[in-house]
C-alpha cells in the first residue's frame, strides 16, 4: 500500500477531537471512500465521522479524543493512494521534469498553488530562471506520475506565459 498525504491537521474543531484538515478535494471526489487514516508514523485510524466543509475536511478518528488531537495540529493525515487512482496530486507534479510535446526540456516544477481559477505551475528552467503559468485547458498535454514527467502543449504554453526559446 502507497500513502500520500491528504493535508495537515490545522486546528480543532469542537469538543470531541474533531480536527479540521486542510485537504481539498476534487468535486467528484466522493469522501465516503475514506474510511481509514494513516498519521506520520503509519499509525492506522478508522474514521468515525468525516465532512467537508468550504476549505477543508473535518474528520474524527477512532481512538483520538481532544488531547490526543491536539497532539496532531501541524502534522500531516495521509490515506491510501488507491483511493484516488487516476487523479493527478500536486505532490505528485512538484519535482517533475518539464518537456514540450517535441521532447525539448523546459525544466523541473518547484511548486504548484491552487488560486481557485486555476492552479498555478512555478518552474526553475534549466537555464535557471523562474517562471510560472496556469493550468488552464490545452496547456497539459500529458502527466505520467511514475516517471514524473509532465509535457505541455508549446502552442497553448506560449499564449499563457511570457516565454521564448
Amino acid at each position: 500500500m502507497e500513502l500520500i498525504e491528504i493535508g495537515k491537521a490545522v486546528k480543532l474543531h469542537g469538543f470531541i477531537g474533531q480536527m479540521k484538515i486542510n485537504a481539498k478535494f476534487d468535486k467528484d471526489f466522493n469522501l465516503k471512500k475514506i474510511d481509514k487514516m494513516y498519521d506520520e508514523k503509519g499509525t492506522e485510524f478508522a474514521v468515525s465521522r468525516l465532512f467537508q466543509t468550504k476549505d477543508a475536511i473535518v474528520v474524527l478518528l477512532d481512538g483520538v479524543d481532544l488531547e490526543k488531537a491536539k497532539t496532531y495540529i501541524n502534522k500531516p493525515f495521509f490515506i491510501d493512494r488507491e483511493l484516488v487512482a487516476g487523479k493527478i496530486l500536486i505532490e505528485d507534479l512538484k519535482g517533475s521534469a518539464v518537456f514540450f510535446e517535441d521532447n525539448a526540456e523546459l525544466g523541473a516544477i518547484e511548486d504548484v498553488q491552487d488560486y481557485g481559477a486555476a492552479e498555478v505551475f512555478f518552474v526553475k528552467t534549466k537555464s535557471n530562471k523562474s517562471l510560472m503559468f496556469p493550468n488552464v485547458k490545452g496547456v497539459i498535454a500529458s502527466f505520467d506520475y511514475k516517471e514524473k514527467k509532465l509535457v505541455l502543449n508549446k502552442d497553448k504554453f506560449k499564449e499563457v506565459c511570457d516565454y521564448e526559446d
